[in-house]
């Protein structure tokens, strides 16, 4: 019963004391307020709880190295349009590096193809030999003389077609200044050539057997073409053909050529 008076007793002190300080509070409220608004310390008991921290929040380490190897690993991860422009890019890249290759291996074939073409067919060379070939100079006399000249002929296996291809081409431009002339006429053609027994046979055309100088004019060719033919050293006479077919005239004017002909048998009555 003791402790319970003494509790009872306590408490009511506890309760006379909050009242004593109510009272107290209230009639000197005014007072209070002034002391606090001078000292400030109202503003710091509302303001002090709503502040924030000015201490920082510092993260750990570990999420901080996360964080950075994250962030690392986001800047150096290509995004999805970047991934697919690098392998069109790398793509693009394969295929310049492929053509080459295939162009090379391609025009490594046509050379190899070329060579062993080159290598089967025999080199062909021409070959030069210094021919002479004769024209035709007018004296100042008004008489015909043959005139030699040496040129270079270029041929492959058949030195004499090509003289006499040469002859009937006709001369030069220096020849030309020179005063020389070539009766035979412009529309003569070659059609083959042969040696036989020291003898010529040179087929022409029909233009041959035509001379716009006559007689004289038809002479003249005939000793051209003999003279050209017996410089080579294995032809002794020429037998002249028409078409492949062998004649005794040219033209109507008497002019013999039946049989092979060597200079003597072509050779002016009167001389040079």
């Amino acid at each position: 019963m003791a402790k319970k008076k003494k509790a009872s007793l306590g408490c009511l002190f506890w309760v006379a004391l909050i009242l004593l300080v109510l009272v107290v509070f209230l009639f000197n409220r005014e007072r209070i307020n002034t002391v606090l608004d001078e000292t400030g310390f109202r503003e710091y008991l509302f303001t002090q709880d709503t502040q924030e921290p000015e201490v920082q929040r510092v993260e750990p380490e570990t999420q901080e190295q996360d964080s950075s190897a994250s962030s690392g690993d986001q800047s150096e991860a290509p995004r999805p349009e970047e991934a697919e422009s690098e392998s069109e890019e790398e793509k693009q890249v394969e295929i310049k590096v492929d053509t080459p290759e295939e162009d090379e291996t391609a025009a490594s074939d046509s050379t190899s193809d070329s060579s062993s073409e080159s290598s089967e067919k025999p080199r062909i060379d021409k070959r030069m030999r210094k021919s002479a070939l004769y024209f035709v100079e007018i004296t100042d006399s008004g008489s015909i003389k043959l005139q030699r000249i040496v040129r270079p002929i270029y041929y492959t296996d058949a030195p004499l077609t090509k003289t006499l291809q040469a002859l009937l081409e006709g001369l030069t431009a220096d020849e030309l200044n020179q005063g020389l002339i070539n009766l035979i006429p412009q529309d003569s053609r070659i059609r083959k050539v042969w040696v036989e027994d020291s003898t010529a046979y040179i087929d022409f055309n029909e233009a041959i057997r035509f001379n716009q100088f006559g007689t004289e004019g038809l002479h003249t060719q005939l000793r051209q073409i003999v003279y050209t033919a017996t410089e080579f050293q294995t032809v002794d006479s020429v037998q002249i053909l028409i078409n492949g077919n062998k004649i005794d005239y040219l033209a109507s004017e008497g002019i013999f050529v039946g049989e092979p002909l060597t200079r003597e048998d072509v050779a002016p009555t009167s001389g040079e």
